[in-house]
């Protein structure tokens, strides 16, 4: 059979570009529970770990960040300690050490939620640490069900506007940085689909904890990357001034528990005002961890950083087509210089909040 050939002119790029505009936004406006999910359901399914069920209602979902895995993050931590006080608590292990495409890290978390919320039978409390921050708001921004699903959405120093770490090991591996890091680089593409327009779209309470000794992170009281508009928004030194907390060190941090437990346990968003400041100003480890765990938490720098600087020869991936809706005209690709884009991290030029 032959193939028959047949001349067509060409679409304008004007044309072009409106029949885009319009097949997404006829996308977005669909009714239904988001995308499909591309990740084979029984990878999903692994992926998901929980104890034993609690009395307390719904459950704890616990997501890890960058170059780490959910037992390195969690099982010398927050499993051990909110299950001690009855909670139903999981862990999803993002893949690749969330290395990988955030986008589709970011399937493993609305697997989980809709898991969880069918099987503990209440709203779903999500922890993240991290990168983690970011698969939990891309889940609630682009499959409308997870928000409904979800009671409060907690997030320990979130890459959420950014890194000048990503920016710098970007920079030093000539062949290229791992996707993830690359999507965490201010002015990426994935960032700016993700923060444009609100911020916290309607579901959960939304609560940013950080420190602005983060090292990874990097943070101040004029450019708070981890901080969104429409968040209880709070770094630790808020409440212990001159307070020394790094970056993996926020998941055993006193202050950041207290303000993790009093989001979970009371409603709305965590207040630092309901803060016992005295208290956990003179405790260094959080309640029910030991300066053991602290010291475990601690050596995950070892894996993360190995894992980080030795995965090589990617870049920033490109946005799936339901994320391309939220895109801003304007919008352009992490810059090709990499001094530039290294001042704009540093001095808070990467975007408005």
């Amino acid at each position: 059979m032959g193939l028959t050939m047949v001349a067509h002119a060409a679409p304008s790029q004007e044309d072009t570009a409106t029949d885009a505009a319009a097949i997404m936004e006829a996308a977005v406006a669909a009714p239904g529970p988001g995308p499909g999910l591309s990740v084979d359901p029984a990878l999903l399914a692994e992926a998901l770990a929980c104890n034993d069920a609690g009395s307390r209602d719904g459950a704890v979902l616990l997501v890890h960040g960058t170059g780490l895995t959910a037992s390195e993050s969690w099982d010398q931590t927050y499993v051990p300690v909110l299950t001690a006080d009855d909670y139903s608590v999981c862990t999803v292990r993002l893949p690749m050490r969330a290395l990988a495409d955030a986008q589709v890290s970011s399937e493993y978390v609305v697997y989980a939620v809709r898991e969880l919320y069918e099987r503990f039978g209440g709203a779903v409390d999500v922890i993240t640490h991290s990168q983690g921050a970011l698969e939990a708001r891309w889940a609630v921004r682009f499959w409308p069900d997870i928000g409904d699903k979800l009671d409060d959405l907690i997030m320990l120093s979130g890459s959420n506007h950014g890194t000048i770490a990503a920016d710098a090991i970007c920079l030093q591996q000539l062949k290229g940085c791992t996707e993830s890091v690359a999507q965490q680089r201010p002015g990426s593409l994935f960032l700016a689909a993700l923060n444009n327009g609100d911020e916290t779209p309607a579901g959960p309470d939304y609560s940013s904890i950080y420190s602005f000794t983060d090292e990874i992170v990097v943070t101040s009281a004029l450019n708070p990357s981890p901080a969104i508009a429409g968040a209880s928004n709070t770094a630790v030194q808020e409440i212990c001034p001159f307070r020394p907390v790094s970056h993996i060190q926020m998941i055993t941090d006193t202050v950041a528990y207290a303000l993790v437990r009093d989001a979970l346990d009371n409603e709305g968003a965590a207040d630092p005002e309901r803060i016992d400041r005295k208290r956990v100003c003179t405790r260094l480890v959080a309640d029910g961890m030991t300066p053991v765990d602290a010291l475990i938490n601690a050596s995950t720098y070892l894996p993360a950083g190995a894992s980080i600087f030795l995965t090589r020869g990617m870049a920033e991936p490109a946005l799936k087509p339901y994320a391309l809706a939220a895109l801003p005209a304007e919008a352009q690709a992490p810059s090709l210089r990499p001094v530039r884009s290294l001042l704009s991290s540093a001095f808070g030029l990467a975007g408005s909040r």
